[in-house]
């Protein structure tokens, strides 16, 4: 009964966040919602209580959401657009050096002498020296951002991707003006942390090797050829570039190992503030966020000695994001993807592993990973099609061959940038054994993506048709998990009655 209630309030606070974004007018409907939820109370039926739950979880998410949309309306930049001003603000994340330039988010305060309030996206020049917290004054052309069409002839929604992350306006061609260094600061001191690592690791690593490892690492690849990137795309293998969950989750585990040696309390509490620690420094995106609230809640639940129960918590880091911020529910592409790959990879992959072929049961580790590859790559269909039109069809051998080498080369890669610090030398045994691994993840992409018919890019996807082939195939994934649920638990009564 707890996790319908969890369920249903996760559903209702994502459905009260799309209505008020899609509808309007959310305010009176939240208070619908609330009356309707008050109503049923007056039933006292598991059922309809579950409903209530559900009406006023939409409540909340919709009372949020119209809290949201009033400061955005307050800090929207576009007032400005078109005129070749000055601006002055602080810079809101770590500068992202790109190929041929450096974006930076500035949280303004002044535009052309009069005060402002909001954050624009600033193209510096690519060798611009600034950090994170400094104080700046840039120079140029304030735009609005527009839409484009991808390589694979999709349109890329620009300005909802900036929207997800709180910019309403962008400044191309700017110039660095002026720069007060920032105060001190964790995560100014936890990006410096990053950036003397990833010159370690340029110091001892070839390209675009040493790229790759940042990628795995620290979700940079910036570096990366467009070639290679593209290839790791065909491949289904970009999400071990990006830091996604599964990423996280080895350096989760790696962390839990390396604390054993503490008291059991000392221990998880290190390794809960060290995984924070880290999200935090690779940027806190969506798909980092989301794997450090469900790790967390892992870690308290082994503490606790409780089972971990990823639907729940996926349903719990699903609607605390958006809670915390509306516009990744509709927005954000990584949050969206990332959410349905956790989600299919919890309800299908243990069905699609006891149906595999016999072949995959002898070699556990195979079996686990092209369960979980499948299960994830059906779930994703959809909403890569809509977003991207990619459809990979050696996504499966790839990952099954790339997947078993992450950790090692994640392990020795870090191990490399640390000796690295001290001298090359130290690193050199480390450093060859990373880099054979590298080469041989580029290797699977490079050859995954120069194979013919290796990929496919389909027609335009209508989002209606998406949204719609979500509904049976989320039907379908739920009978699989609970279908595997019951098998589960009467396992687990027949050997409790056969003790």
């Amino acid at each position: 009964m707890s996790g319908g209630l969890l369920y249903a309030a996760a559903i209702g606070i994502c459905a009260g966040v799309a209505a008020a974004f899609l509808f309007g007018n959310a305010l009176f409907l939240a208070g619908t919602c609330l009356l309707f939820a008050a109503a049923l109370l007056v039933v006292r039926k598991p059922l309809v209580l579950i409903a209530a739950i559900a009406l006023a979880a939409a409540a909340l998410g919709l009372a949020r959401a119209d809290i949201y949309l009033q400061n955005e309306a307050a800090q929207n930049l576009l007032q400005f657009v078109g005129e070749k001003t000055e601006v002055i603000g602080t810079v809101a994340n770590d500068p992202e050096r790109r190929d041929t330039s450096l974006h930076v988010y500035v949280e303004v305060s002044q535009i052309g002498g009069e005060t402002a309030n909001g954050k624009l996206l600033a193209l510096l020049p690519r060798d611009a020296e600034i950090f994170y917290g400094d104080r700046v004054v840039v120079s140029g052309k304030i735009e609005a951002p527009e839409t484009f069409v991808t390589d694979t002839g999709r349109l890329f929604d620009y300005p909802s991707y900036l929207r997800a992350h709180g910019a309403s306006a962008i400044m191309r061609y700017a110039e660095l003006s002026g720069r007060e260094e920032g105060s001190v600061s964790i995560l100014g001191a936890l990006f410096s942390i990053k950036h003397i690592f990833t010159r370690s690791l340029e110091r001892i690593f070839p390209e675009p090797e040493g790229s790759l490892l940042q990628g795995l690492l620290l979700g940079e690849r910036r570096g990366l050829p467009q070639e290679l990137t593209d290839a790791f795309i065909t491949a289904g293998l970009i999400h071990v570039v990006v830091l996604s969950g599964y990423n996280i989750s080895i350096v989760y585990e790696a962390v839990l190992r390396v604390l054993s040696i503490f008291p059991r309390a000392v221990g998880f509490s290190l390794a809960g503030g060290m995984m924070l620690l880290f999200v935090l420094m690779i940027g806190a995106g969506a798909t980092a966020v989301r794997a450090l609230i469900m790790g967390l809640i892992a870690v308290l639940a082994r503490y606790f000695g409780r089972s971990a129960l990823a639907l729940r918590a996926l349903a719990l880091a699903a609607s605390g994001m958006v809670l915390w911020n509306p516009t990744t529910l509709l927005f954000d592409p990584s949050f969206i993807l990332s959410v349905l790959a956790t989600f299919g990879l919890i309800t299908l992959s243990p069905a699609v592993e006891t149906k595999l072929p016999q072949f995959f049961a002898k070699i556990p580790q195979v079996r686990s990973i092209a369960a979980s590859t499948i299960a994830v790559q059906i779930f994703v269909l959809p909403a890569l099609l809509y977003m991207t039109g990619v459809l990979s069809f050696l996504a499966l051998p790839a990952n099954i061959l790339v997947l078993p080498a992450v950790p090692f080369a994640m392990g020795f890669g870090f191990a490399a940038g640390l000796l690295g610090f001290i001298h090359p030398a130290l690193a050199l045994p480390a450093v060859i054994s990373a880099d054979a691994l590298l080469k041989f993840m580029m290797f699977v992409a490079t050859i995954a993506h120069s194979l013919p018919l290796s990929s496919a890019v389909m027609p335009e996807f209508p989002f209606w048709l998406a949204v719609l082939a979500y509904i049976p195939l989320t039907a379908f994934a739920i009978r699989m998990y609970t279908a595997e649920q019951n098998k589960l638990g009467g396992d687990s009564r027949r050997a409790t009655a056969r003790e």
